[in-house]
């Protein structure tokens, strides 16, 4: 019988048949992840004043290189990464205002590619 955890009504379960695995299995998986998009939407702040109508779409795919950021250094190895922004169009909201919608390739920190982490 399964176990299951939360208070979910459906409950988080976990199988009879949970097993351990080979680190090619994993690293098969993290491939099969890391070709994925993941899309972002992000409210952001300007110091300088929009202008009535301003727009900006970035040409794009762009490739960037990203340092493991200070927040995961705990549990990532400090490396360059190369990541591919595939989408990003910032539209005004208001005065200082402005959405940012991102569709990125899964790894990159976007937390960190949107404000810099420190001015890594």
């Amino acid at each position: 019988s399964s176990q299951w955890y939360g208070k979910n009504p459906l409950g988080v379960g976990i199988s009879d048949d949970l097993r351990l695995v080979t680190a090619n299995h994993y690293s098969g998986l993290q491939a099969d992840t890391e070709s994925k998009v993941k899309h972002y939407g992000c409210h952001c702040w300007s110091e300088q004043k929009l202008p009535e109508g301003w727009n900006l779409t970035i040409d794009c795919p762009l490739t960037i290189q990203q340092r493991t950021p200070l927040r995961v250094l705990h549990r990532r190895s400090n490396l360059v990464r190369e990541r591919q922004i595939l989408r990003a169009e910032a539209t005004r909201v208001d005065d200082h205002h402005y959405r940012l919608e991102l569709s990125t390739q899964a790894g990159t920190y976007v937390k960190e590619f949107v404000h810099s982490d420190l001015g890594r």
